[in-house]
């Protein structure tokens, strides 16, 4: 089998957003994924399939890990876009890999969809958003975080600029978890396109994946270019891609974020 070059891969990277991952809740835990097969009671008996062994959370996590979930001392954060997926939370906690605890739940989110955002992220991707829209209802995922990776993650975010934390209110969140929840919305706006790989209801935007997206955003900006093309042209150079994000940024301003209850 050869070798696939490197504008490929990244063109592959770049549609594959919002990446894969497991179907049902996990823990991903220095750096492997393991499923929760049961998330009653407290976070310490909480079930996980670690390869041919079903244990406690309270087994495999670090005394110190276990404590601060226990005690409350993490950050419930919903991930409308890649932050569920394993092989972002490597990227994104590559560096202190050996010692970093993350519970992945599945949650719905009344009043609100996930979309694609108006904008274009440095490795090319369309990304998401929460969109608020009563009566709608979307199913996502959220992050369990530490103090320390709940930072991680806000810079990876650019919270405060591109991105910023806005409240929410799942349905059927697991006993354990009594933070309040919070996600990522983004500032600029959204395209009129719900991300298929969050199912949502109460909205009448079509679904689509990266592909519909990549192609909404082409004609957002008056451009002329197959897909592939402007994709690849986007990852070859990431002065022109920036360029193009701010563009982008500016078009469908009536998409800007408003909370549920219109403030």
């Amino acid at each position: 089998m050869s070798a696939m070059d490197e504008t490929t891969l990244r063109l592959q990277w770049a549609l594959s957003y919002p990446f894969a991952r497991p179907r049902e809740a996990f823990v991903f835990l220095n750096g492997a994924s393991w499923p929760i097969t049961s998330s009653e009671g407290g976070f310490a008996d909480w079930r996980v399939r670690a390869g041919r062994i079903a244990a406690r959370l309270s087994q495999l996590l670090a005394p110190r890990q276990l404590a601060d979930f226990g005690a409350g001392a993490y950050h419930a954060v919903a991930a409308v876009g890649s932050n569920a997926a394993p092989g972002q939370l490597r990227r994104k906690f590559a560096a202190h890999l050996d010692d970093v605890a993350i519970l992945v739940i599945r949650i719905t989110v009344p009043d609100h969809i996930v979309a694609y955002a108006n904008r274009l992220a440095e490795y090319a991707s369309v990304p998401a958003t929460l969109v608020a829209r009563p009566g709608a209802k979307a199913q996502v995922w959220a992050t369990l975080l530490s103090n320390r990776d709940y930072d991680t993650m806000n810079a990876t975010e650019d919270r405060g600029e591109i991105y910023d934390g806005v409240p929410i209110a799942p349905i059927d969140a697991p006993q354990a978890v009594t933070r309040p929840f919070e996600a990522y919305a983004c500032l600029t706006g959204c395209l009129p396109l719900r991300v298929a790989a969050f199912p949502s209801t109460g909205c009448a935007w079509p679904e689509g994946g990266q592909w519909e997206a990549q192609a909404l955003a082409i004609d957002a900006l008056g451009l002329d270019l197959p897909v592939d093309r402007f994709i690849m042209e986007n990852v070859g150079d990431p002065a022109l891609c920036k360029a193009r994000d701010q563009a982008l940024s500016a078009v469908f301003p009536e998409n800007r974020w408003i909370s549920a209850s219109g403030s």
